[in-house]
């Protein structure tokens, strides 16, 4: 019953907050739009991670770099809003989450990309799309494994949107690593928190949101890699180059029992 109470304060929260953002951002000029959509969005996860009891902390300081390619590893389907709590940045997502009540509304009011991924030309279309994000000094965020696995190791690297960046003298690429490192504050060893929140656990966006909500308070840790510049790289390069790096994030930071 507390899963489902909380879930109505999150509901209340998202609207309320992206009708605020979509009120301010028209009364803005159209070349701050953007900026502002995104300083909403951090605001609006915020907010929801506190109604939902979910904390991220920052293993280190994040690089303060603009127009950068965020890639992070995709533990569950709220990673958006886990991100986006210490992040400014724009996402890129399946198409048909334009199409879903409510969180299609609010997805598009926070400027994400949308794309039909099963369509090569689409994909080509969103790097496009990306770059010319990255060009405006706005940073975009990515899960190129493509799907949601059980944590219990860093899928591969799809090579579509890294093609964005790759071969262009200002491509730079951030690796992430999320965790979960504790709940209901119980510290997690090994990929067992990870495979706890899995969302192979619930399929459906909804399902899977409760059960995150029954496993009441989790702990999660966000650790950032070193910029890598893409000037000199393929898109495949890339892909592996920055999947050795969220690798080794996962490798090097995942709790061992004692």
């Amino acid at each position: 019953m507390r899963g489902w109470w909380r879930l109505l304060k999150a509901f209340v929260t998202v609207v309320a907050v992206t009708l605020h953002t979509n009120i301010g951002a028209w009364f803005r000029p159209s070349e701050q739009r953007l900026s502002y959509r995104l300083q909403r969005q951090q605001a609006a996860s915020l907010a929801v991670c506190r109604v939902l009891d979910f904390h991220v902390n920052t293993a280190e300081a994040l690089p303060n770099v603009p127009g950068v390619l965020h890639v992070s590893n995709h533990l569950t389907a709220v990673d958006p809003v886990l991100m986006a709590s210490k992040l400014q940045v724009c996402f890129a997502g399946k198409a048909e989450i334009g199409r879903w009540p409510l969180l299609g509304w609010v997805c598009k009011a926070h400027a994400m990309l949308l794309v039909d991924r099963s369509r090569t030309r689409q994909i080509h279309l969103l790097a496009g799309q990306i770059r010319e994000r990255l060009a405006r000094g706005a940073s975009v965020l990515v899960f190129p494994e493509g799907t949601t696995g059980w944590g219990r190791e860093i899928l591969p690297f799809k090579p579509g949107t890294f093609q964005s960046v790759a071969g262009w003298r200002q491509g730079r690429v951030l690796p992430l690593f999320l965790d979960v490192i504790a709940i209901r504050g119980k510290p997690m060893v090994g990929s067992c928190g990870r495979e706890a929140v899995s969302h192979n656990h619930r399929h459906g966006f909804l399902p899977h949101l409760l059960h995150l909500l029954r496993l009441g308070r989790l702990d999660f840790v966000l650790h950032a890699g070193s910029v890598i510049e893409a000037a000199a790289s393929d898109r495949k390069e890339l892909a592996r180059a920055t999947w050795e790096c969220v690798a080794a994030l996962c490798r090097n930071n995942t709790p061992v029992a004692k």
